[in-house]
Parts: structure tokens; sequence; C-alpha cells
């Protein structure tokens, strides 16, 4: 049991500290379509690497007509993401304690330990979460970097290597 609490807190504690060495994330808006919260990387002659999620994409500079900075997390959305996410995991995590101990219920108190802990595992979980996607859903506009509809490439070129390649 100790060491899956061991386990539970190290898992949390990685994803809570990976957002910090998270990096700066572009909406970039082409002729066909637009991609959100994409990081880029490199510069390949006309064509900029960009990677979105898992995936690493090529576009075309002279494609590029908006490029904007992702706005950051609403305050508002993880407070009450972070409040209801705790609430409803705490649900979840006492029905499931529950089923994996049904002994937790009666007079004794075997099991016991075993149902707090997966109580406060998914009061941490839920918080974690809720926060995340409360962040996301009421995020405000994003902050324009560059309209660059009537740019020549070279301009868009010398834009992007200096203001956002790093």
């Amino acid at each position: 049991m100790v060491k899956i609490l061991n386990r539970v807190i190290f898992i949390v504690l990685y994803l809570s500290l990976s957002q910090l060495w998270a990096q700066n994330k572009y909406s970039i808006y082409t002729d066909f379509n637009e991609l959100e919260n994409c990081q880029i990387n490199t510069l390949d002659g006309d064509d900029l690497i960009i990677s979105s999620g898992e995936l690493d994409m090529k576009i075309s500079i002279s494609k590029i007509n908006i490029i904007s900075k992702s706005p950051p997390p609403s305050t508002k959305g993880q407070y009450l993401g972070k409040n209801i996410g705790g609430c409803g995991g705490m649900i979840v995590g006492f029905i499931s304690g529950v089923i994996v101990f049904p002994k937790s219920l009666g007079v004794r108190e075997e099991g016991l330990n075993g149902l707090r802990a997966f109580i406060i595992a998914g009061l941490v979980a839920g918080g974690y979460y809720g926060k995340k996607y409360g962040g996301n859903y009421f995020r405000g506009e994003p902050e324009l970097l560059a309209n660059m509809a009537k740019w020549s490439s070279d301009e868009k070129k010398t834009f992007i290597q200096t203001n956002l390649i790093q």
C-alpha cells in the first residue's frame, strides 16, 4: 500500500512540475487552416517546423497569415475547476475505495486506511485535472503578435527567427 501511495505522489508531483517547463505556445493561421497551441521549433529553408501535441509538421512560410500567442489559462476557471474536480474526485475515490475495501464500511476498522488513500488520491487527481481543464475552458482571447498577410517571405523569416525561435 505504501508503494502505491508513493507512486501516486510521484506522478502528481511530476505532472505539476512539468507544467513549469512548458514552452510558449502559439496559434498559427494559414490560408487553409488554423493550428492552435503549437510550439515553434526551427526554420528549414522556406518551411517552419512546429510541434502540435505529438505531431511535428512543416508549414510553408508563404502560407502563414497570422501568428498569435495563446492566452494563459484563466484564474477563475482554474479555481472553479479545482474545486469541482476535487469534489468529484473525492466521490469517485470513495466509491472505488468501497468497492476495493468493502469491509471499510463495517463496524471494524478493516480497510479504513485503504479507503482514505483512495479518497485522497481522488481528491488530488480531480483537483489537478479540474484546474487544468477549467483553466483552458475559460481562456481569454489570443494576443496578436503579427499579421503577416501582406509580408514577403524574407520579412516573415526574419520576424520568426528574431522573435519566436528560442
